[in-house]
C-alpha cells in the first residue's frame, strides 16, 4: 500500500484509536458514529493485500449487504497491457488536508446547484457565487499545500495566478477548448444512427429536488448494507419508485441529469456513440492513416477491420475493459479512499455530532462554515452530501475512478484515429466542429452539423440552436475533451467522485491508451502514424502533443517509456 495512503488509516482521538478514516470502508459494520469496526477493518486491509481470497470473508455490516464490486479484477494479467498492479497514481490528498476539504466545498456546491438547466449557468446568481467561493479556495490549497492539487492536471487555468474558476469553467477540468460553449459536449445532443436503426439520446430524468442519505440514520445504514431503504444497491439506485423520474423523456440538460447518465450507462456507451457520429460525420481520419486524404494507399485501397470504422468502433471496448482492470488494482489494493459520502459523514459527526455527541477527528474547521455548507445544514439539518442516488456511492473505493479511467482511454484513441487540429505556420490549431455533416434522412445530401445547448427555454425542456458567434469556436478536439469531463464530472456530480479522482484517472487512461496504440503501429501491416493532445497542460496552459510511430510514444518529441501512467 502506498505511504501516504497508510497515515489516512489511523486517526487518534484523545485515548482513542479511529481506524480507517480516509478509507473506504462500506458494507462493513460500523458504530454508531459510522465509525468501521476494527476487526472488520483489519479484514479488509488483509485481503487487499493478499492474493484475493479474503475478500470472501470480510465481515458485514448487516445480514443482506451488498457485494464488494469486484475487488479481484486487479490482480488479473492482462496480454495486452502490462500487469496492472504495475502502474500507478499519485498519492491522494490526504484525508485531513485543506485539499480534500476543498474537494468537499466543491461537491456541496455541485449538490446545491444540480437543477440548474444549462442555458443558465451564464447568469444564474447562485453560479457565480459558487465559482467565487471555489476559486478562493483552490488558489489557497495551491499555495498552502505542496502535495495538494497537481497544476496542470487537477484545476483549470492553473497556470494563473490570480483567477482558476470562473462562472464559465466552474466544474470544469480544463482540457484544450474544453471551456468553450454549453457544459454538455455536443456529442451528447443528437441521435445515434446504428446501421438502420436510430438510437434518441434522450433519457427519463432523475427527480428535481429529490436527494438522498441527507439524515443521519438513513446515511448510517447506507454504509452498513450498501442499500437504500429498498433493498437496492447502486446498480438498482431509485428504481424503487416512480417519485424518483421526472415523467417524461428529455436531452441532459441538468447536473443532476449527467448523473442520472452515468449511473446507468454501458461505461464506454458515449464513446461508441461518439466514434459513430465521427464516421458518419465524415470526420477526417489522423495524418498518420495511410488510407487518410493525404495517405499513401488512398487511391486503390480503404482502411477497415484494419485503421478503419471496425478498427475504431472495437477499439473503444478493448481500451475500456484494460481501463477497468487496472484502474480497480488502484482503488483495492493500492489506495482504498474513502468516497465524499463517507467524507460528509466525518464532517458532520465533528460539528454536529450524533445526539449531541461530536468528534474531533481533526477535518479543517472552516469546511462546515462555507457558503455551500451552510445552504446544506439550512435545508437538510445535516452536513451529509447529498447523493443522487438512493444508496449513496457504489460498494467499491474512490480512487482511481472507472468512468475516468475508461474515458480518458476511449477519448485518447478517437483523438488519435481522426484529426483533432492541424498545424498551420507552427501553430496548432483545433479542426473545427463544424466541419463534421449530418442528415435527418437515410439519403440525400448531407449538411453542416448544427450545435446546441441543452436546458429550460419557453416553459420547454430541449436542446436550442447554438448562436453562430459560439458554435464557429468550438473544435472537434474541445468536444472530445468536453465529453471525457462530463462522463468523470457528472460522477462527482451525483456525490460519488472527488475530483482528483477524475483528473488524476482521465491521463492514467490516455497513457493506457498511448499504450495500446504503440503496439498498432508495430502490428498493423501499414504501419501507421497517431497523434494527438493530451488532457494536462504545460506551464503556459498548452496540452503536450503525442506522437506515436513504429512503437514509440514520443511526448513533444521526446521519447516516452510505452509502459507509463501519464505521458
Amino acid at each position: 500500500m502506498n505511504e501516504k495512503d497508510d497515515k489516512d488509516r489511523t486517526v487518534r482521538i484523545g485515548s482513542r484509536e479511529v481506524v480507517g478514516l480516509g478509507s473506504f470502508h462500506k458494507t462493513l459494520p460500523h458504530n454508531e458514529f459510522g465509525e468501521v469496526e476494527r476487526r472488520a477493518f483489519r479484514e479488509l486491509l488483509a485481503a487487499t493485500a493478499g492474493d484475493g481470497s479474503g475478500f470472501g470473508n470480510v465481515a458485514k455490516g448487516s445480514r443482506n449487504a451488498a457485494k464488494l464490486s469486484n475487488p479481484q479484477s486487479g490482480l488479473s494479467a492482462d496480454q495486452l497491457i502490462h500487469h496492472p498492479a504495475s502502474y500507478s497514481l499519485p498519492s491522494a490528498p490526504s484525508v485531513l488536508s485543506e485539499t480534500i476539504a476543498t474537494e468537499m466545498t466543491e461537491l456541496y456546491w455541485m449538490s446545491v446547484l444540480r437543477d440548474i438547466p444549462f442555458n443558465e449557468f451564464e447568469i444564474d446568481p447562485l453560479i457565480g457565487q459558487a465559482s467565487s467561493e471555489v476559486d478562493e479556495l483552490f488558489r489557497g490549497a495551491i499555495s498552502t499545500e505542496a502535495e495538494g492539487f497537481i497544476r496542470g492536471t487537477d484545476l483549470p487555468n492553473s497556470n494563473s495566478e490570480s483567477t482558476i474558476v470562473t462562472r464559465k469553467n466552474l466544474f470544469r477540468l480544463g482540457a484544450k477548448n474544453e471551456d468553450i460553449g454549453p457544459m454538455l459536449s455536443q456529442f451528447f445532443v443528437r441521435p445515434v444512427s446504428y446501421g438502420t436503426q436510430t438510437i434518441d439520446v434522450r433519457q427519463r430524468p432523475y427527480k428535481s429536488g429529490r436527494d438522498y442519505l441527507t439524515k443521519f440514520d438513513e446515511w448510517l445504514s447506507a454504509q452498513n448494507s450498501g442499500k437504500d431503504r429498498a433493498g437496492q444497491s447502486y446498480s438498482k439506485a431509485n428504481e424503487d419508485s416512480s417519485k424518483n423520474f421526472e415523467s417524461s423523456n428529455r436531452y441532459i440538460s441538468t447536473m443532476r441529469d449527467l448523473s442520472r447518465f452515468v449511473n446507468k450507462d454501458a461505461l464506454y456507451q458515449a464513446f461508441l456513440n461518439t466514434a459513430i457520429i465521427l464516421l458518419s460525420g465524415e470526420a477526417k481520419w489522423t495524418q498518420g492513416n495511410p488510407y487518410g486524404d493525404f495517405g499513401r494507399l488512398r487511391d486503390r485501397e480503404a482502411g477497415f477491420g484494419v485503421l478503419g470504422g471496425p478498427h475504431i468502433l472495437a477499439l473503444v471496448s478493448e481500451v475500456a475493459t484494460r481501463a477497468l482492470k487496472v484502474v480497480w488494482n488502484q482503488k483495492w489494493q493500492t489506495h482504498l479512499r474513502l468516497r465524499p459520502e463517507a467524507y460528509g459523514g466525518l464532517v458532520h459527526v465533528q460539528n454536529i455530532g450524533v445526539k449531541g455527541v461530536t468528534r474531533p477527528y481533526g477535518l479543517p474547521e472552516w469546511v462546515s462554515q462555507t457558503e455551500a455548507a451552510n445552504m446544506i445544514r439550512a435545508k437538510h439539518g445535516t452536513l451529509l452530501l447529498p447523493m443522487s442516488y438512493t444508496p449513496g456511492s457504489p460498494t467499491h473505493p474512490a480512487y482511481g475512478a472507472g468512468h475516468a479511467t475508461v474515458a480518458g482511454a476511449c477519448v485518447t484513441v478517437l483523438k488519435a484515429f481522426f484529426k483533432t487540429f492541424e498545424t498551420v505556420d507552427g501553430v496548432d490549431r483545433g479542426v473545427p466542429f463544424n466541419t463534421l455533416v449530418e442528415r435527418d434522412k437515410p439519403y440525400g445530401p448531407k449538411k453542416e452539423i448544427v450545435s446546441y445547448i441543452t436546458g429550460y427555454r419557453n416553459k420547454k425542456w430541449d436542446r436550442f440552436r447554438l448562436g453562430k458567434s459560439i458554435a464557429s469556436k468550438l473544435t472537434i478536439e474541445g468536444e472530445l475533451n468536453k465529453l471525457a469531463q462530463n462522463v468523470a464530472m457528472g460522477r462527482s456530480m451525483g456525490g460519488v467522485h472527488w475530483r482528483t479522482d477524475n483528473t488524476r484517472s482521465l491521463v492514467l487512461g490516455e497513457a493506457l491508451a498511448a499504450e495500446i496504440l504503440a503496439d498498432i503501429t508495430n502490428d498493423a501491416n501499414e504501419k501507421p502514424e497517431f497523434e494527438f493532445r493530451t488532457f494536462a497542460r504545460k506551464e503556459d496552459g498548452e496540452p503536450k502533443k503525442v506522437s506515436i510511430r513504429q512503437g514509440k510514444i514520443y511526448v513533444d518529441g521526446k521519447l516516452k517509456d510505452t509502459h507509463t501512467s501519464a505521458l
